[in-house]
């Protein structure tokens, strides 16, 4: 295991730390939309803190030795289901209010950001559609040639 994949679990734990010793803090109550919301921008933060580190740790590679494929994250494009479904629920006029007691947010906010990590290392690719490991895909050209 890499030290960026141990540290990465690190911070899961502490986090989960923190929502442990706060947990009186998190509501108790909230919109359902609000909450779905809330559980996928948690999501999308680690993938962001993710990919931003990897950028800084990045060398400088010539777009010309980049190998092209026609992919996306797969963290990336399932991150963004429960943000439009969260949104049809707010918009729509669908959101309930909910009641959360307090070991929900300690059983999503790890299961969610270890979820993540477990998902970080696979791809979409669409031609032929496939879901497939690529530890490496940020040195992948994205194209839709």
């Amino acid at each position: 295991m890499q030290v960026a994949h141990k540290t990465e679990l690190g911070l899961i734990a502490l986090v989960t730390g923190f929502a442990i010793l706060f947990q009186r803090h998190l509501p108790d109550q909230m919109e359902s939309g609000y909450f779905i919301l809330t559980l996928g921008l948690l999501f999308l933060f680690q993938t962001l803190l993710r990919d931003l580190w990897l950028l800084s740790r990045q060398r400088k590679i010539l777009r010309s030795s980049m190998k092209a494929a026609k992919c996306m994250c797969l963290e990336s494009g399932i991150a963004f289901v429960p943000v439009i479904a969260s949104a049809l629920l707010i918009i729509g006029g669908f959101s309930q209010i909910i009641s959360i007691p307090p070991f929900v947010w300690l059983i999503t906010i790890p299961t969610i950001l270890l979820f993540d990590f477990r998902l970080k290392d696979y791809v979409f690719e669409w031609n032929p559609f496939r879901i497939r490991r690529d530890p490496d895909h940020v040195n992948i050209l994205f194209s839709r040639k």
